[in-house]
């Protein structure tokens, strides 16, 4: 009996398409690509013709779509994050030198692949669109974030670390070919990290296109200076120590990580 296959989303080009595919493929759910063979011989030809379809089993339709609008809404991150265990509740200092009752634990999400697979193509789609020839990402959270983004995306991949409490991209980087970069961060709390990797990359001469991120934690409050993508904006509270209710309260102070962040009131 042949299988009948419906189409459920279109596109214009085959790096989104490859990425809805890979999303369905991610959730046990086979998917094929109508047209993509064109597109990839012809693009220029075909593409007032044609659209790439991504088509699934008919008894598969209702699962393949849900999967799709969820995992781009930022419930569907919030989700994922909470399934991986990353979102902890307590008393949390966190390297801003603030003080919080919830913490994003990145570890969680990072260490279980499929996951992170995800998130990164979701990281990716938002880039779509935005010119640049290398990701940037910072050391340690953002390193396996730039990589697979870098990967889907067909960029080149380089990563920033604190030396000497300055951050730097890694010494042996060839950077002639890097011109215009994309930088991917984890978790935005204040910011102070993604300016570091700014003011580093601006005095080398390279210019930033665009900045992603899987959470943002300031709810838009810090201005990068540049277009600021998150795929999900929290909006956790914390404080100085001094006006932190939790410590009045005499509930035990964690400091989550092992990063080598220095701890600044930025």
């Amino acid at each position: 009996m042949s299988r009948i296959l419906v189409t459920i989303a279109t596109y214009d080009n085959t790096f989104e398409a490859d990425l809805a595919r890979g999303l369905l493929l991610d959730n046990g759910i086979e998917a094929t690509l109508k047209n993509e063979l064109m597109f990839s011989l012809l693009p220029v030809q075909v593409s007032d013709k044609y659209n790439i379809e991504l088509q699934v089993e008919q008894s598969l339709e209702e699962a393949a779509r849900e999967i799709l609008q969820k995992l781009v809404q930022p419930s569907g991150v919030y989700d994922l994050l909470v399934e991986s265990g990353a979102i902890l509740e307590g008393h949390f200092l966190l390297t801003s030198g603030l003080h919080s009752g919830t913490y994003v634990e990145k570890i969680k999400l990072l260490q279980d692949p499929q996951t992170t697979a995800r998130i990164c193509a979701l990281l990716a789609e938002r880039l779509a669109g935005y010119e640049f020839d290398t990701v940037v990402g910072p050391a340690y959270g953002g390193i396996v974030l730039a990589y697979e983004v870098a990967k889907l995306t067909g960029r080149k991949f380089v990563f920033a670390q604190r030396q000497n409490n300055l951050m730097t991209i890694r010494s042996g980087f060839d950077l002639s070919q890097v011109s215009k970069v994309a930088i991917v961060e984890d978790i935005v709390t204040t910011g102070g990290s993604v300016v570091e990797v700014i003011n580093c990359l601006q005095g080398m001469g390279i210019r930033i296109s665009v900045i992603a991120a899987i959470v943002d934690r300031t709810s838009s409050k810090r201005d990068l200076g540049y277009s600021f993508l998150p795929l999900l904006e929290l909006d956790i509270p914390a404080w100085p120590a001094d006006e932190c209710s939790l410590c009045a309260s005499g509930i035990p102070l964690v400091k989550p990580g092992g990063s080598d962040k220095t701890q600044t009131s930025i």
